[in-house]
């Protein structure tokens, strides 16, 4: 039976038989999507494309993980998920909703800790350790690998053609010869376009087909299926399987409090940009109406004096 104090809530949707899932593209619901090994393993491999000699095996993971490099007043952003896996890679998977002036910015603070963070790992992991002292010294700035995956849920990419893209670091030389080549391979962004995604995938043809579709439209959006994976993420989703007092709280902790704050001052920001504008608009039509009412009184006088309208207007035209 469909649940009346759940019915406008945008986060929750009802399929025919009365059945209510949590739509995961907010925070709070993506973290349950994701709270599990075999989901982000297949999730990752998914998307990054991993041929079986090089695909995630095991992994550990963990949601909002606080960003340890100085933020203003002390007050950390949080990682969405932060994995690291056997082999010493390092990711950080990112949900994001709203698009704001200094998202590029924000991109680059949560891809720099990821960074700074999986060398600090990757020093202390046994792979370092077991090295001799020598390959140690060797390897001092050595990095592990690190991807910074960005789901975005709005139109991020200039390309309407693709829906997924992977940004690096390029020579400006290469770029202009053709033959560029990340300069740091180990460290890249996989930027998804979700609405590109939803307008050019219109079935679901492979398992990355499933995870994005799952995550940009919902649960009653994706297939039925017999694979377990899917349909043990599919039932995380099911509101019957959260705790009403776990739902009461994940409410309340629905939205990222920073991101809101930045929304708002830019909105703040651009409402002042505007204003002055405005104020420049307004200033400069005064203005004109000034000279335009001086000149028309110099007109008047020189013909009060005789002076013939075409000498009168040859002296007004001039700058």
């Amino acid at each position: 039976m469909l649940n009346n104090a759940n019915r406008n809530k945008k986060y929750i949707v009802t399929n025919e038989l009365g059945e209510e899932f949590l739509l995961p593209n907010y925070s709070e619901t993506f973290r349950i999507l994701m709270d599990d090994k075999d989901t982000i393993r297949d999730v990752l491999n998914s998307l990054l494309q991993l041929d079986h000699d090089h695909e995630i095996t095991d992994l550990e993971y963990e949601f909002e993980k606080p960003i340890d490099i100085f933020m203003p007043e002390d007050d950390p952003s949080r990682l969405d998920v932060w994995v690291s896996t056997r082999d010493n890679r390092y990711l950080n998977i990112e949900l994001q909703n709203k698009v704001h002036s200094f998202l590029f910015d924000r991109m680059q603070i949560y891809n720099a800790d990821l960074t700074l963070r999986g060398k600090y790992e990757y020093n202390r992991s046994e792979r370092f350790k077991n090295l001799s002292e020598e390959e140690r010294k060797r390897r001092y700035y050595e990095l592990p690998e690190t991807v910074s995956i960005w789901l975005c849920n709005f139109p991020i990419l200039k390309s309407k053609d693709i829906f997924k893209d992977i940004w690096s670091v390029y020579s400006e030389c290469d770029v202009r010869t053709g033959n560029a080549l990340p300069l740091f391979p180990k460290n890249k962004y996989i930027v998804i376009d979700l609405p590109n995604f939803v307008r050019l995938r219109k079935g679901v043809g492979s398992r990355e087909d499933f995870w994005l579709r799952l995550i940009s439209r919902g649960p009653l959006q994706v297939p039925s299926t017999e694979d377990p994976i899917f349909e043990a993420a599919r039932n995380r989703l099911r509101v019957s399987r959260v705790k009403p007092e776990f739902l009461k709280a994940l409410e309340a902790n629905m939205f990222d409090r920073h991101e809101y704050e930045v929304l708002e001052a830019d909105a703040f920001f651009k409402g002042e940009a505007c204003g002055v504008e405005k104020g420049i608009e307004k200033g400069v039509k005064q203005e004109r109406e000034k000279n335009d009412a001086q000149k028309l009184k110099m007109a008047e006088y020189f013909r009060s004096k005789g002076i013939p309208e075409e000498i009168i207007s040859e002296g007004l035209a001039l700058k």
